[in-house]
């Protein structure tokens, strides 16, 4: 007897926050690619004579730095994929969602990256009394947020089930 069925919508939230996650993972990564590049070119700068010498510490240095920028660099390039495949699914799923602000909050949340305060502008930023009722247009949005999860988390099981060839 299936009267209430259960989705599981924690699921579909841990999964939207590792998204976040992809992408400030990537930001980090992109600033440490750049310090890293500032450093070659700070190596790369000293002094070159056509006077034989001894390998030194400083080419040593040159080639970990550029080591480490190859491996930041494919590091970067698997998650952005990673993130790219991520967010390619949330889009098949959003644009299933029926109501329009709750595909705005996913949207703007997690693939924008937002604070709840931008959504909140986002969704309701023209109403007059913002300002005074910003609590209870924060109330919204959460509960916008939450029903949305749920009509993904339904949407994802249902077509997962579909797929699987047990769906009926």
């Amino acid at each position: 007897m299936e009267s209430e069925k259960r989705y599981d919508v924690e699921a579909v939230k841990t999964r939207l926050y590792a998204y976040r996650e992809m992408s400030r993972d990537i930001e980090n990564q992109n600033e440490r690619l750049e310090r890293i590049k500032t450093k070659l070119i700070g190596v790369g700068a000293q002094s070159i004579t056509d006077m034989p010498k001894s390998p030194s510490p400083t080419d040593d240095r040159t080639v970990e730095l550029i080591q480490q920028k190859m491996e930041l660099e494919e590091e970067i390039r698997e998650v952005v994929e990673k993130r790219r495949a991520e967010r390619a699914f949330f889009e098949s799923v959003i644009k299933h969602l029926r109501r329009s602000d709750e595909r705005a909050v996913i949207r703007v949340r997690y693939i924008d990256n937002a604070s709840w305060d931008e959504v909140v502008d986002v969704l309701f930023g023209g109403k007059e009394d913002l300002l005074e009722r910003e609590d209870i247009y924060l109330r919204r949005v959460y509960k916008l947020h939450g029903q949305a999860l749920l009509s993904m988390a339904k949407y994802i099981e249902e077509n997962e089930t579909g797929r699987s060839g047990t769906g009926g």
